[in-house]
């Protein structure tokens, strides 16, 4: 009987450091897609993840939206209604034709 107790003592603290190490490896580690936060200068938060031909966005904690790349450089991202430019890792928002907002953060 002290066998069988010896046995699943150590298949549960076998499994129990195997739950640890797998859970502590994916924390934050091989996100190739992190996400970055940002505020701008129009009150606007922004929570952008680069997925190199588009850009996810959420804005202001609503549900994010992706913009498709234009051009090949990378740098402007819109669906024609909401646009993301980065440029000398300087970015900005704008919505619509109202002149863009610069946002500070990443």
């Amino acid at each position: 009987m002290w066998r069988e107790l010896a046995i699943a003592a150590i298949g549960v603290l076998t499994l129990t450091n195997l739950g640890h190490a797998a859970s502590g490896a994916a924390i934050g580690g091989g996100d190739p897609y992190p996400v970055s936060d940002y505020s701008c200068e129009d009150g606007t938060r922004l929570a952008v993840r680069l997925l190199g031909d588009r850009a996810s966005v959420s804005v202001n904690g609503a549900a994010a939206i992706d913009l498709p790349a234009l051009g090949q450089d990378g740098t402007t991202y819109s669906n024609g209604r909401q646009t993301l430019t980065i440029i000398q890792g300087r970015l900005s928002w704008g919505v619509g034709r109202a002149v863009p907002s610069a946002c500070t953060g990443g």
